[in-house]
């Protein structure tokens, strides 16, 4: 998978929210190789556990500073 990075905007689905929130771009729909890939289950379970890691590594981080 590349890294395209970490950027911040100012995203109409993240404006006002309730709570902390975070929007997770995974792919691209518009590269077949990729669609394929976010379409497969293998695809799915690899990108879903390194979101579930990656939360659960800055809620760690945030809360040892306590």
């Amino acid at each position: 998978r590349k890294n395209h990075g970490v950027k911040q905007a100012g995203f109409l689905v993240l404006w006002k929210t309730a709570m902390p929130s975070v929007l997770v771009e995974v792919g691209f729909l518009s590269n077949e190789k990729e669609e394929q890939y976010l379409a497969s289950e293998k695809g799915q379970d690899l990108l879903a556990s390194g979101i579930f890691r990656a939360v659960r590594e800055y809620k760690n981080e945030v809360e040892s500073l306590n």
